[in-house]
């Protein structure tokens, strides 16, 4: 009996043992595959990863080589995402991802692979489109119009509908000796010339895109350089009030690059925005017209004398952008009201609160905020109520055959009685004649600054300094 009880507790203990040992295998079975889940997926969208994605890349462009089917990567940015962060919020903008990212999964295949590479980006990898490249390219549009349909969907956001576009590019692979980097790049240089093209667009990668894509990196190179290497310095043109005296100046940005000389800003400034660049020779900018500042103040003749630069849109939308500016003139110890920022309208249509915030936000350190090229694009008067602007800068074409046409006439006098209604001062650019200035004069009287030829070109700095001394 005594035995039989024995082996009965034994065996009851075994069975304890065994399911412990069960439950615990069962636990670390989950723990491993959530751990996989992790590294393999997207927190916020559940979508595959960049790493998994590229791994799925390497064995999808061998086995094309093997075969010689065609496979291709599609690579997705979604249209001014940004704005809505900045408006809606940056939950909002996340709870926007997760219903694209189900509207793209719910498009493509089982065996097709969707990736969000971070940010608004999403990338696609097909496989097996057959050996015709023509049938492939086909079957990549149908595949792509329907991804721009979901994407553009109504989505319910806190109550509200967003309807977003987005910018596809596409690379196609085949039996070839392309890397992982190389279709990555062309699907992300074909995306980038979709949003050159304007919102919800499709684009191929073509070598004509591989060259625009050298340029381009050359020029982010070169201009990266520049920086490092001092090649890009400053000139000035003057501004004057109504007796001819030089009140300031233009700072404007130019570039003796070490290899091919000066470089139009026509030439570099374009591929700076592009690239983002522009943020670091704005950042430059910035500090050289602290420090011309601080000069001029140390000097009785040019004691008192504003500067003015130009902020690109790509500049001022970047986060923290008025904060940073006002850090820069602390530092260099600048009188703020020495300074202007010189905007243009494309920013102002962006009438987002960010925006509105910034301004606002540099204006009451004291920096002044000039309105460039006025009249010349969207030119809405609800600019001067919803947005504290206190410089307006009247552009060239207006003031070319003024001394000619009533036209023109009628409106430099309406801009002008506008502003002065609202407290803002003028700025006329392009004024190369005499004839322009006294039909100027005639018209607005003392009440605004020439800039143009009339009272001198671009130049450097001592020559404009050596003017003031002969003034």
């Amino acid at each position: 009996m005594r035995e039989l009880i024995k082996k009965q507790l034994l065996f009851n203990l075994l069975s304890e043992v065994t399911k412990r040992y069960d439950y615990i295998m069962i636990q670390n079975a989950k723990i491993f595959d959530e751990i996989t889940h992790k590294a393999m997926h997207d927190e916020l969208t559940d979508l595959y990863n960049r790493y998994y994605f590229i791994d799925q890349l390497k064995r999808a462009i061998a086995s094309s080589r093997r075969h010689g089917i065609y496979g291709a990567v599609l690579f997705i940015d979604l249209d001014n995402f940004k704005i809505i962060n900045d408006t809606a919020g940056h939950k909002a903008g996340d709870t926007l991802l997760q219903l694209i990212a189900k509207k793209l999964f719910e498009v493509l295949r089982e065996e097709d692979i969707i990736a969000r590479f971070g940010g608004d980006e999403f990338v696609i990898l097909i496989e097996n489109l057959g050996k015709e490249q023509k049938k492939a390219v086909e079957t990549l549009k149908i595949i792509a119009d329907k991804l721009l349909e979901s994407i553009n969907y109504g989505h319910i956001v806190n109550r509200k509908i967003y309807h977003i576009t987005a910018s596809i590019g596409i690379a196609l692979f085949n039996n070839n000796s392309i890397t992982v980097s190389d279709i990555l790049r062309y699907a992300d240089s074909a995306m980038y010339e979709a949003k050159k093209k304007g919102k919800s667009q499709i684009i191929f990668f073509n070598p004509k895109i591989e060259e625009k894509l050298q340029k381009r990196v050359l020029m982010e190179t070169s201009i990266r350089q520049g920086i490092e290497g001092k090649e890009f310095f400053l000139v000035f043109q003057p501004q004057v009030d109504f007796t001819g005296k030089i009140i300031g100046a233009e700072a404007l940005v130019r570039w003796n690059n070490r290899e091919q000389g000066i470089i139009p800003p026509a030439q570099f400034i374009p591929f700076a925005e592009e690239t983002k660049m522009i943020i670091k020779i704005g950042e430059w900018l910035l500090h050289e017209a602290c420090k011309t500042l601080i000069r001029w103040q140390k000097n009785p003749t040019t004691k008192g004398l504003k500067l003015s630069i130009n902020c690109s849109l790509i500049e001022f939308m970047e986060p923290d952008f008025d904060t940073k500016v006002i850090e820069t003139v602390k530092q260099h110890n600048v009188d703020p009201s020495l300074l202007t920022l010189e905007i243009t309208e494309s920013l102002l249509v962006q009438n987002n609160s960010a925006v509105k915030k910034a301004i606002r936000t540099l204006r009451e350190f004291g920096i002044s905020i000039a309105l460039d090229d006025f009249g010349t694009g969207y030119s809405s008067l609800s600019y001067l109520k919803n947005f504290p602007i206190n410089i307006l800068k009247i552009d060239r074409v207006f003031i070319r055959d003024i001394f000619l046409d009533h036209s023109d006439q009628a409106l430099v006098r309406a801009i002008f009685s506008v502003a002065q209604d609202f407290g803002i001062d003028v700025v006329v650019e392009g004024v190369e004649k005499a004839e322009q200035e006294m039909t100027l004069r005639a018209i607005g009287g003392e009440h605004f600054l020439v800039q143009g030829f009339l009272y001198g070109k671009p130049m450097g700095f001592e020559q404009f300094e050596h003017i003031l001394e002969d003034c």
